[in-house]
């Protein structure tokens, strides 16, 4: 497999770089930043914390046929759990050797994705396209380093011979991911931006949740994070209101589907709400008294109702903020449920209140009590996060077969896709940063998956290699890899900086109205804008005092030297420290020069002279 690849490889590099889907590509104006400015992810990590990856993928491989991974960690994966090379007591880490190890051997997977969601996603930020001759479906950043993070998989049925799949999740993994993550892009030395492709409406959504500290946390120690706000919206699944001392209130839910639905409402721990709860046939359980404090907890079991009300010690996301949780899990009959609540104490009486699945494809709602927004999943409350939503740009496709193909009822293109979770946060914050293209993307799909099971979703002269993949799970992808683009000019940003440049450089149309809003956050990506943007900073004094910057630094064998403005002539010599000239080079008409720096191990001393003046940099050769 790797040998066959090689020649498809470089034919694509051979061409203009392209992003996965020309529509999503020509709408973020990537076309022209490739164009201009010939970026392409190299020297930055991507790291993708999703449903695994398969790795013997074409886009996952260099033009050598070589893992372009540094790490596969499968954290579902118990056999690596005693290793004493796993620090972290979950799952087990397959590092480039290992992996590439088992590609030479043509061994089954160390691991793999066998639903499709996390290839398809690192393929939308990350591929290098190389499945086809063409390169048509090359990812945002194709020469991006990959650390794949296997945190979850989706449950699907048997499909074409092949055995389905249980769903599994735990939230309490979510730490520990982002605890190798920093790590091992410590270990790397290079700048990284960091995408958690998962999350669901629920939960205090203030940013207070154990998750929720472990992103900011992450973030605080420099590391650039993405979630997409969720696929929660087109639905009445938010209710809030305020219920007053001895006031008592009927929140009336339809569930109009026949599998489960959780009811998920906070309030402060200060009050104290009593509950009953009706079925549809009228038969009522309690009522039950509320905990007594914020270390009491009433669980209860009725066979198809089980509700768990606990207090602000003991609620089930590990929230700092001081509030209660009251949830409900119904599996029962459909009909109209009602949730009653009595005020026995009321000092403050607000509450909100979520569904989930209350989707714009299910018929699972509130009946009262709605108010619009609070949508967005609780990892995208966290206060560093960066978080795009995801807008219509053209939901047609051709499949293999050569049928056109579509998606109808998801809004006309410049909208807003009908599922993007909206702001704000329950505690009132812009909770979306600005809107990326996601209806629809192109992605990398793997043989013998779920997602490659449905013919219609594979695309034309795709070699049945890539897919379509929507939804704010191809928007935050892609602009994921535009980050890593950012990180690319400037490896020395900051992830408030990097937010900051997307916010600035968001664009407001006739879709958007005026930005911020809660639904838009600042607008539209614009990659153009924002590169051009973020060359600004290499000599700005809001981001950084030198005119050039040379990374990365420590290197390991190759350095790029890079600058906010087109330089007529460029010269550069490497000296050591003992004033010795080892190396020079020369380029015109550019912003960036790549050194190969062959060097031995140590301190060296860079020059770069153009005609507007002479800069020196240190580097470290590792």
């Amino acid at each position: 497999m790797k040998k066959i690849l090689l020649t498809t490889f470089l034919s694509c590099f051979a061409l203009s770089l392209w992003a996965q889907g020309i529509p999503a590509r020509q709408e973020a104006n990537l076309d022209d930043v490739y164009s201009q400015y010939g970026l392409t992810g190299e020297n930055v990590v991507v790291v993708i914390i999703d449903r695994g990856i398969d790795y013997r993928h074409p886009d996952f491989l260099d033009e050598n046929g070589n893992t372009r991974l540094a790490y596969s960690y499968d954290m579902i994966d118990p056999s690596g759990s005693g290793d004493p090379d796993n620090p972290y007591g979950i799952g087990t880490i397959f590092d480039r050797a290992e992996i590439d190890q088992a590609l030479d051997n043509g061994d089954p997977p160390l691991s793999t994705d066998r639903g499709g969601h996390g290839t398809a996603t690192t393929g939308i930020a990350a591929g290098n396209g190389t499945g086809t001759g063409s390169g048509e479906f090359q990812g945002v950043a194709p020469m991006a380093t990959i650390i794949s993070i296997k945190i979850t998989h989706d449950a699907f049925p048997p499909f074409d011979g092949e055995p389905g799949q249980a769903g599994f999740f735990n939230p309490a993994y979510v730490p520990v991911a982002l605890q190798f993550a920093e790590d091992k892009i410590a270990e790397l030395g290079l700048p990284a931006v960091t995408l958690m492709n998962l999350g669901s409406i629920g939960g205090p959504t203030d940013g207070t949740s154990t998750v929720c500290q472990a992103i900011d946390n992450f973030v605080a120690s420099g590391n650039t994070f993405v979630c997409g706000v969720g696929d929660d919206g087109g639905n009445d699944n938010h209710a809030a209101s305020n219920i007053s001392q001895g006031e008592t209130i009927e929140i009336e839910i339809q569930k109009g589907e026949a599998s489960f639905l959780r009811f998920d409402l906070w309030y402060s721990e200060d009050d104290r709400f009593s509950v009953s709860i009706e079925r549809p046939n009228g038969t009522t359980e309690g009522p039950f008294a509320a905990p007594a404090g914020p270390s009491g907890a009433v669980d209860m079991n009725f066979g198809d109702i089980s509700m768990f009300h606990r207090g602000a010690n003991v609620e089930f996301f590990g929230a700092t903020s001081n509030r209660r949780e009251l949830l409900i899990d119904f599996t029962g009959d459909t009909g109209t449920y009602k949730v009653i609540l009595e005020g026995t104490q009321s000092n403050d009486g607000d509450f909100h209140a979520t569904l989930n699945p209350s989707t714009y494809a299910n018929n699972n709602r509130f009946l009262n009590f709605v108010v619009p927004g609070y949508s967005i999943n609780d990892y995208a409350s966290a206060n560093e996060v960066i978080t795009p939503t995801d807008y219509v740009v053209d939901p047609t496709w051709t499949d293999i077969d050569g049928i056109p193909r579509g998606i109808t009822g998801q809004g006309d293109p410049g909208e807003l896709w009908i599922g993007s979770s909206s702001s704000p946060t329950h505690d009132d914050r812009l909770g979306v940063d600005f809107a990326s293209t996601g209806e629809v993307c192109h992605a990398a799909y793997a043989e013998n998956t779920y997602y490659a099971s449905f013919s219609f979703n594979v695309l034309q002269n795709s070699n049945g290699l890539y897919g379509i993949q929507n939804a704010v799970s191809g928007a935050a992808p892609l602009a994921t890899g535009v980050i890593a683009l950012m990180l690319e000019v400037n490896p020395n940003l900051t992830p408030d900086q990097v937010r900051t440049l997307l916010h600035n450089s968001s664009q407001e149309d006739a879709f958007t109205g005026p930005v911020p809003n809660d639904d838009w956050g600042y607008g539209k990506l614009d990659a153009l804008q924002l590169i051009e943007d973020t060359f600004e900073t290499l000599d700005s004094p809001d981001f950084s005092s030198n005119e050039f910057i040379a990374y990365p630094n420590p290197t390991q064998g190759k350095l790029t030297i890079a600058t906010s403005q087109i330089s007529s002539d460029i010269s550069v010599t490497v000296s050591n420290v003992a004033g010795q000239v080892i190396l020079t080079q020369e380029a015109q008409q550019t912003r960036r020069l790549e050194l190969n720096f062959d060097v031995p191990r140590g301190m060296y001393f860079v020059s770069v002279s153009t005609p507007q003046g002479q800069q020196t940099l240190k580097v470290l050769k590792d």
